[in-house]
């Protein structure tokens, strides 16, 4: 019996390549991973653990199309992290941003949703539809209209936002679309100092929370992105019906829940300290801190989804997560421990 065929975008990403890892545990599917760079030393790790390599540029409708023929299953992910490094290192790229009346920022949005775009129309080809049974689409909310226009710098969810609304008025794709809404990821302790804890004078711990970010909502869904978007989209693809939208979430976690789980499973004390936006600015990167900053208050006052019922919880679902005991348990936290980091 022939395999079934699972095309994953952005294979040596994160999610992409957790999506990867999943399914080559399922010895009835072929694992198709497009990269834009099929030589590099991720590519190569894939290619000999039995991942087909395509080459496919987001950019390119016809790669994406080629990379797509055959496939019972897409798992998409596009990335606005990328498209604003694209833009600030690319002096073209930034004069079409001037042109069009854009900040760099939000030009990096509109590529991202103009990529996202480009995967529904490949998908959407009757050739590749006559395979096709299933295309999840990793999203995120529309922040700006969710809030009426208040929030206008979540860059990277507002772009998603755009490119799913497009691929859900598609009905040929509509038809076989799934969604996984993911949550904060965790990875991002090492990068995003305002994530992780920080040692105070006393040999105490403690995690920061932007107090302007005020709301009913003080839960935000928590993702080991690395190891369970694979699990999001195997029961997508495989247990639920085509239509099903899952939170992308290892846990639903209030800031002072993580501080005392994080705290408890390394054997110290950990609490929260509200803070400015002034300071909390000091410890996030300087691209990012004004997205990053309108992303925590939409959070706050109109909850991570922005109270969209269709998007149910992983257990709802019956889908097994990461304990996040274990990811913290696993990492090397040597530097923050020591107040080093």
């Amino acid at each position: 019996m022939a395999k079934k065929i699972i095309t994953v975008l952005g294979v040596t990403g994160t999610q992409g390549g957790s999506v990867a890892e999943r399914f080559l545990s399922h010895p009835d599917w072929l694992v198709r991973g497009v990269t834009r760079n099929p030589g590099s030393p991720k590519a190569k790790n894939w290619a000999s653990r039995g991942v087909q390599l395509f080459q496919g540029d987001y950019d390119d409708v016809q790669s994406l199309k080629a990379a797509f023929l055959g496939a019972h299953a897409i798992f998409a992910v596009t990335d606005w992290a990328s498209n604003h490094a694209r833009v600030t290192a690319d002096a073209a790229l930034q004069d079409k941003a001037r042109a069009a009346g854009r900040t760099f920022e939000e030009y990096a949005g509109d590529l991202e949703t103009a990529q996202g775009i480009n995967v529904a129309t490949a998908a959407a080809e009757p050739v590749v539809l006559r395979t096709l049974e299933r295309f999840v689409f990793s999203t995120l909310p529309a922040v700006r209209d969710i809030s009426r226009g208040e929030i206008v710098h979540s860059w990277e969810f507002d772009s998603k936002a755009a490119a799913e609304k497009y691929m859900r008025a598609l009905p040929p794709l509509s038809r076989v679309l799934s969604t996984v809404t993911m949550g904060i990821f965790q990875e991002t302790w090492r990068d995003i100092p305002a994530f992780r804890p920080r040692r105070r004078p006393d040999g105490t711990f403690e995690l920061l929370r932007l107090r302007a970010a005020a709301g009913s909502h003080v839960a935000d869904p928590l993702v080991v992105a690395s190891r369970d978007t694979g699990a999001f989209v195997e029961a997508l693809v495989l247990d639920h019906p085509t239509g099903t939208d899952v939170l992308g979430a290892s846990a639903v976690l209030s800031r002072e829940e993580y501080a005392a789980l994080w705290g408890r499973t390394l054997g110290v004390e950990a609490s929260v300290r509200d803070v400015s936006e002034d300071e909390y600015r000091r410890y996030v990167p300087e691209d990012i801190q004004v997205t990053l900053l309108d992303d925590l208050k939409f959070f706050a006052e109109y909850g991570y989804t922005g109270g969209n019922a269709k998007v149910k919880l992983p257990g709802e679902l019956g889908i097994k997560t990461t304990p996040l005991e274990e990811y913290i348990r696993a990492q090397d936290w040597s530097l923050v421990l020591s107040g080093e980091m």
